[in-house]
């Protein structure tokens, strides 16, 4: 059965024929060789370099109650027709994906919500640390414009909200596109990072503006944020708006025991829930990219996940990318991959000058 039908079948409520897989990578053909997903960014193009020159509306060295004073969001960026904004994004999302269409792969095109844009438009400049490693960071900024600056942080956030919302629209305009994927962490392994006004008046109602946008275009919602979604029942209030939930990042699970701890949490999660949301989640990017954990290990851990949780509601999925500058083609961790892969009914892949390569059809 082909990946596309494999999945729309685990929306549909039906036990499919296999539980399909996604190994989210950077490279899309690699990410389509590998499983039935095929997730394209659609981050717009501009504010990306936020990562490298640090936000508009960065802090800097600045006393705090001087920035705060000082922050203007109307002025303090000039603020792009939301059309360029919407068009120069779509452009980078069809280069990424579309020459891949002809796979019959599940499409799941992806925004950056607007708490983590919100985030980004305050980060400072990546370090030289960050380049080297080439890791981005910010330090919650707008966290701390939630708590001391309510109207200013609201300010910013409904403006970002509206451009995202705008780039939904238009996304789901593409008839390619099965599901929409909206990023937007908001939580860590204690709960909910911003507080309880935000959660209410401003996170909330904006995703259910997305997902009604996305349904309304005949398309699945699916919604990234990392952390604990269970704590005060905020999974049940984000599953009666998502169809799907990503990545389940309930506990720590960098180790064979962690992972195994993990997978009753999201066993806890399962049961929490009142109707049959989609979980994307099962293999820890952890325990694949960490070399002290063997690929028996991943298959014993992603049995126990399968077992516990079972086929229905869920697509297979790493926990997240690869680590920076890895990638699922080391030695290792590709002996990982393939194990996963056969534990579920597919065939093993070789490379061959770069190329992938199976003895049959999937």
């Amino acid at each position: 059965m082909k990946s596309r039908r494999l999945v729309e079948m685990v929306y549909s409520g039906l036990e499919s024929q296999r539980v399909p897989v996604h190994f989210e990578t950077v490279e899309k053909r690699q990410e389509a060789a590998l499983g039935d997903v095929l997730l394209g960014h659609a981050w717009v193009p501009r504010w990306s370099n936020f990562f490298d020159e640090g936000g508009p509306f960065r802090r800097g060295n600045e006393d705090l109650t001087k920035w705060v004073r000082e922050l203007d969001i109307e002025e303090g960026y000039d603020w792009p027709p939301i059309d360029d904004i919407v068009q120069e994004t779509l452009i980078e999302f069809k280069k990424s994906v579309e020459d891949l269409t002809n796979l019959d792969k599940f499409i799941v095109l992806e925004v950056i919500g607007p708490t983590e844009q919100s985030e980004y438009f305050l980060c400072p400049p990546r370090p030289p640390s960050g380049f080297n490693l080439d890791l981005a960071y910010h330090t919650f900024d707008f966290g701390v414009l939630t708590v001391i600056a309510k109207e200013k942080a609201k300010k910013l956030y409904d403006k970002v909200a509206n451009y995202v919302l705008e780039l939904i629209k238009a996304g789901t305009e593409l008839d390619w596109v099965d599901a929409v994927r909206v990023a937007d962490d908001a939580f860590t392994y204690g709960g909910p990072i911003y507080p309880e006004w935000f959660m209410k008046e401003l996170y909330m109602p904006w995703h259910r503006k997305f997902t009604d946008e996305i349904h309304r275009k005949g398309k699945y919602a699916i919604l990234h944020t990392d952390g604990n979604v269970l704590a005060r029942n905020y999974i049940n209030v984000l599953s009666e708006m998502y169809d799907g939930l990503h990545p389940l990042d309930l506990a720590k699970k960098g180790t064979v025991i962690d992972a195994m701890r993990w997978i009753n949490e999201v066993i806890k999660a399962r049961e929490a829930l009142k109707v049959g949301t989609v979980f994307h989640t099962g293999i820890p990017i952890d325990l694949i990219m960490l070399d002290d954990i063997s690929a028996s290990d991943v298959v014993q851990v992603v049995s126990a996940f399968l077992n516990k949780h079972g086929r229905k509601n869920l697509v297979l999925s790493v926990t997240h990318r690869p680590y920076p500058k890895r990638n699922f083609l080391e030695d290792l961790v590709f002996e990982k991959v393939k194990a996963i892969r056969r534990l579920v009914g597919l065939h093993d892949l070789d490379i061959k000058n770069g190329v992938f390569r199976s003895d049959r059809s999937e």
